[in-house]
């Protein structure tokens, strides 16, 4: 009975109608509290089995319950793919960590003798992965609070939540003003810079960025080292100049042979592999 109330309640607080309804009348976040109070976690912590493993992470309020959640229901694909091609000692790269959703699974199931490296540069989501992580009691992550991108620069970020962006024309979203500046980094000269290894796998979603972070990141996805390329494009985020084709044609030229894409709500899921060439169909 309390599963089906539980399943009730989630499934009217997603109704687009009735969303949009509720922001109308100013009481979204009123309306979202009061879900949080009937199905949130009494001990402020969220407990989710996937792909094998068990991930516990901080849901302090509403908004992280929610955050939390529909990340492991929009993201599943990636957290599977990820696991198929990832074992024991894999490295794993993950651009835009936000507060781990997808990290932390991977960082288990890779293990000790694996690493999870992050990148993370919203101030906020930075130091709740930090939290996230030792909640885990993780030993194999590595974390930046930087932001990749195609320079070595310093960038505004906008935005908090799943939603911190760096380009200016995603910005709209969050009144145009910028909650703090953050070092950017090209990810082939960090990874030279630091020592780090090439990832197997790679998992980027960055809010409208996509391009700017394959571009610094040329070398190390071309390698033949790296196998596995997860990325959420965002075609309502990115510059003006870029579109969803001109992401497909760059990654393509990175090597990745192979690929399954799906739509989510307005985002691209793109899972990209490389493959033997008899074996290879061509990305779409």
């Amino acid at each position: 009975m309390h599963r089906l109330l539980n399943d009730a309640i989630r499934d009217l607080t997603r109704n687009q109608r009735l969303v949009g309804l509720a922001r109308a009348c100013h009481i979204a976040p009123a309306l979202k509290r009061c879900e949080y109070q009937l199905r949130g976690p009494s001990d402020g912590v969220v407990r989710h089995a996937i792909a094998g493993v068990e991930v516990v992470l901080e849901a302090p309020d509403a908004t992280s319950f929610r955050t939390l959640e529909c990340c492991y229901d929009g993201e599943r694909d990636f957290i599977e793919a990820l696991a198929k091609k990832l074992r024991s000692g894999g490295v794993y790269y993950d651009v835009g960590s936000n507060v781990g959703c997808v990290l932390i699974p991977v960082a288990k199931i890779v293990g000790e003798r694996g690493q999870a490296i992050g990148f993370e540069p919203q101030p906020a989501n930075y130091q709740q992965l930090i939290k996230n992580v030792a909640l885990n009691c993780l030993r194999n992550v590595t974390l930046f609070q930087l932001a990749l991108g195609d320079r070595n620069s310093e960038l505004p970020i906008y935005g908090t939540g799943a939603t911190a962006t760096t380009v200016p024309r995603a910005a709209a979203w969050h009144g145009n003003s910028p909650v703090a500046a953050i070092p950017a980094k090209r990810g082939d000269d960090w990874r030279e810079e630091t020592g780090l290894p090439i990832p197997k796998a790679v998992k980027i979603d960055v809010e409208g960025a996509e391009l700017g972070v394959l571009t610094g990141l040329e070398k190390t996805l071309s390698s033949p080292l790296c196998e596995l390329l997860c990325l959420e494009i965002h075609p309502s985020l990115m510059p003006a100049e870029v579109s969803a084709e001109v992401v497909f044609s760059f990654v393509r030229s990175l090597g990745f042979t192979r690929a399954e894409s799906r739509a989510r709500e307005s985002e691209i899921h793109l899972i990209a592999e490389k493959v033997q060439a008899q074996s290879a169909c061509e990305l779409a």
